[in-house]
């Protein structure tokens, strides 16, 4: 008879193993899709600013490069949920993907910062067309019991090939340059479109009964998307303002280290973790998530060092690295299938404002007085994040 101890050990290497029921063959098309896009889009997102810079534009040209890719594909998002519940996954995903190759093929032909920001569009756009109808599907095709660890996969996908991505690009802009860079985002478009058309055309649609009208965004999403968009405003200041902050404090060494480890522990806890929620409760991992990211932005406050770095980097990533994806699953199991599409789109929409206003309102916040005092304002918005999901979950606790 095993004891406790060896109870405990067995459920957690148990998670090292992927369940059967999340290789299923729908969903590794999704993963493949989720990894395509971003090797695509990362790779692009990682040299436009120089390539902008060496055409002459501004660094104001440089920041409108991310806000108009960001804010087309928040407006589409929702949209392309009520499309899915509709017409399925893989008509809005074959889409994108012709999107993305006129994109990338245009960038050929651009030669100002000006053209360059309009193409940004596209991105956008083949962004949300893709990586959507993607995610709604692996929730869709995963068991009911299984869903959590499904989509922690997805995303685990979409992290390691956002680590990938930048040393990929920058390897290939010294073999053959901008164009090279822009031709293997086009064959990268063209798998995407391959993937899609390989989806079995009998995958399960979530639209039944006569067609309703069309919304921008559904009601049993937006108390998550509340609560996302609190505590991604705490996301875009790891990226927009710690190398800012640590440059100016003379510590610019410490940055590949803060930046490494937050980057491959986050891949290692949604490698782990992925299944943790299933087994555990979404509301059981999102508490303690929610909390260390928001510990993780208040040691941002203190003067860097390496062990205060280091320590909010692993702090940040373990939140990170499991939030998305529980609060998606979430979404999912408390939303009529009808409209779980839609749902899925008005949290993605939410991840995407909240990095958009999180982004201009912490800038303004430094501006006006410190980096400081900006990374205390994106712990009190996660902290408050928190205490949205604490009491949306209330009424079910004290109904128990």
């Amino acid at each position: 008879m095993r004891t406790d101890r060896q109870v405990v050990a067995a459920t957690w290497l148990g998670m090292l193993v992927p369940t059967p029921a999340v290789l299923a063959r729908t969903l590794l098309t999704c993963y493949a899709l989720s990894a395509a896009l971003h090797l695509a889009t990362i790779s692009l997102s990682t040299l436009l600013p120089l390539h902008v810079v060496e055409l002459g534009g501004t660094k104001t040209q440089v920041g409108l490069l991310f806000s108009v890719m960001t804010v087309v594909s928040m407006v589409v998002r929702p949209s392309v949920g009520g499309w899915i519940d509709r017409y399925g996954a893989r008509p809005v995903i074959l889409p994108g993907a012709a999107v993305l190759v006129g994109t990338s093929l245009a960038f050929h032909a651009v030669g100002t910062p000006t053209a360059l920001i309009g193409l940004m569009a596209g991105l956008g756009l083949s962004s949300g067309l893709i990586s959507t109808p993607a995610s709604v599907l692996t929730a869709q095709a995963a068991p009911p019991e299984h869903r959590g660890e499904a989509l922690s996969t997805y995303y685990l996908a979409s992290s390691v090939a956002v680590a990938a991505a930048p040393p990929a690009a920058f390897a290939l802009l010294q073999g053959g340059g901008m164009p090279l860079v822009f031709s293997i985002v086009t064959v990268l478009a063209v798998v995407i479109g391959l993937l899609a058309v390989s989806l079995p055309p009998d995958v399960r649609r979530t639209a039944s009964g006569p067609t309703r009208r069309l919304r921008l965004w559904s009601r049993h999403a937006l108390p998550a998307s509340g609560v996302l968009i609190l505590t991604t405003m705490g996301q875009s200041a790891v990226y927009a303002f710690v190398p800012l902050a640590v440059i100016a404090s003379g510590k610019s060494a410490l940055l590949m280290w803060f930046f490494g480890l937050y980057s491959s522990w986050l891949i290692v806890c949604r490698a782990f973790l992925r299944a943790l929620s299933d087994r555990v409760g979404r509301a059981h991992v999102l508490e303690p998530a929610i909390a260390a990211f928001a510990l993780g932005l208040f040691l941002l406050a203190l003067p860097p060092t390496r062990m205060s770095l280091l320590t909010s980097a692993v702090l940040l990533a373990s939140g990170a690295s499991v939030m998305y994806p529980t609060l998606l699953a979430l979404v999912v199991d408390r939303t009529p299938e009808p409209e779980r599409g839609l749902a899925m789109g008005t949290v993605s929409a939410a991840w995407d404002f909240g990095i958009v206003v999180g982004a201009a309102l912490l800038g303004f916040i430094i501006d006006l007085s410190s980096y400081r005092v900006g990374f205390v304002a994106a712990g009190i918005a996660a902290i408050m994040g928190l205490t949205t999901f604490l009491a949306m979950e209330l009424p079910g606790r004290e109904g128990e």
